[in-house]
């Protein structure tokens, strides 16, 4: 009688483990890339959302509401209501940022003009990933943010693409 037992064999398993092993070798890098790829759109995204909030705020207040583009803002006077950008993650760094105010009309402006702002409000980008790909947060007549992404080459959906990612 000659019985066989079911199951694989140390060669079998080897091979498998080596392919295996082969395969997330290949995976693992291009995964990192894509999720912090994710996280520098969701900082982004999440700017555009806070200058919304701000406009919003200060049209339900009838207050203006100074927008900051450091993630804490501490208030000496509290009469001025802050609305601060968020925290970018571990990873995402901050090229450039405006300081804004949003009027109780619903426009986002600087300081010291009396128009809605029109340009760029924050570039970020993530020292892991090639240097030209960045998000940037523009505003568009001190009322619409726009979030845009450049690509590998340094152009994609960002106005004025060259030669800086991320231009005023």
């Amino acid at each position: 009688m000659n019985h066989r037992t079911a199951g694989f064999t140390l060669i079998e398993l080897l091979v498998t483990l080596t392919v295996a092993a082969i395969l997330l070798a290949v995976a693992v890098p291009s995964f990192q890339s894509m999720m912090l790829s994710s996280r520098l759109s969701t900082s982004a995204n999440a700017v555009a959302n806070a200058l919304s909030l701000a406009r919003s705020e200060a049209v339900k207040r009838n207050q203006e509401v100074n927008f900051s583009n450091a993630a804490a803002v501490n208030s000496a006077d509290n009469s001025v209501t802050y609305a601060a950008a968020p925290t970018v993650p571990s990873g995402i760094q901050k090229v450039s940022g405006k300081a804004l105010v949003a009027t109780p009309g619903g426009f986002l402006r600087q300081a010291t003009a009396s128009a809605g702002f029109s340009g760029l409000v924050m570039d970020l980008y993530a020292a892991d990933l090639p240097s030209s790909q960045h998000r940037c947060v523009y505003l568009v007549t001190g009322i619409t943010p726009v979030v845009c992404s450049t690509d590998e080459t340094g152009t994609g959906k960002c106005p004025n693409a060259q030669p800086n990612p991320c231009q005023q």
